[in-house]
């Protein structure tokens, strides 16, 4: 929604702020738009002499560029679409009802975001792939389990203290790795460990990390729909991306079982900066 918003605003912002700069010459600019190919700087110059026809033109075809490259649509009816910008250039009315193009606004917005994820699972497909034959790989490795979510676990110390339950908070330290073995995030070398609540992280970690208790380590292995999923967490982290960690549960801090609840699993290692 907020993209749907973000491009009709800015198309708006830029036909107001130019009407109001140029709608004093609209009676008396009749220059061809042959003009537009002449090389002397007096010409090329967009200010209060420019030629309104080329100014007309120029709008028209910004925001027939905006369409046909962010649009939903295959086409439309260009006799409607100058009808409904006349009744707001002349007029200021609108022949649909509010109910009606709340409709149309979500469908254009739902459109956009199909089209935005299927251009963007072919950009990242690779991520994707190559998390595949990462994750068929570790099934070779015997110190390597499973769970039926997919995480993949390697547990190096169990621990001795509490298991904490999704609701709790604990403290960690830890390093994350894209699977080319950059380091996008950690805390080693804090002197203090991080303190967060296990219903707000990735789910891949709210599921690990309930696999050992205070003082355990632990790696893990997460697929991207464990992880940030299709929209990744830029920059460090592409859509599509699975990741590894290494984490040290060093304490159970508190149970929270009176939590509010959370706005998703956005935050944790590598989503956020500490």
């Amino acid at each position: 929604m907020k993209y749907v918003f973000y491009t009709l605003a800015s198309l708006l912002t830029i036909t107001v702020l130019s009407c109001q700069t140029f709608s004093a010459q609209k009676s008396n600019k009749k220059a061809s738009c042959s003009a537009q190919n002449q090389s002397n700087s007096e010409s090329s110059r967009v200010d209060s002499s420019a030629n309104f026809q080329q100014y007309s033109y120029f709008i028209g075809h910004n925001i027939a560029s905006d369409i046909k490259l962010k649009g939903s649509i295959d086409s439309l009816d260009l006799e409607l679409f100058h009808l409904a910008f006349k009744d707001v250039y002349y007029n200021d009315t609108n022949r649909l009802s509010t109910e009606r193009s709340e409709e149309i606004l979500k469908y254009l917005t739902d459109s956009m975001r199909e089209r935005q994820i299927e251009n963007q699972a072919k950009q990242f497909l690779p991520n994707k792939k190559s998390g595949e034959q990462f994750f068929q790989s570790l099934t070779a490795n015997d110190s390597i389990k499973f769970t039926p979510s997919g995480l993949a676990y390697k547990i190096n110390k169990v621990g001795t203290g509490a298991f904490p339950k999704e609701m709790d908070e604990v403290s960690v330290f830890y390093e994350g790795k894209l699977l080319n073995g950059t380091i996008f995030d950690g805390n080693y070398e804090d002197k203090s460990p991080l303190k967060l609540n296990l219903s707000s992280v990735i789910p891949g970690w709210t599921e690990g990390l309930q696999l050992i208790s205070e003082g355990g380590e632990i790696e893990l292995y997460i697929p991207y729909y464990l992880a940030y999923g299709e929209k990744g967490s830029p920059p460090r982290i592409e859509p599509f991306s699975s990741l590894v960690f290494k984490v040290e549960l060093v304490q159970v801090v508190a149970s929270q079982n009176n939590h509010d609840g959370h706005d998703g699993h956005d935050h944790g290692p590598g989503g956020h900066h500490h």
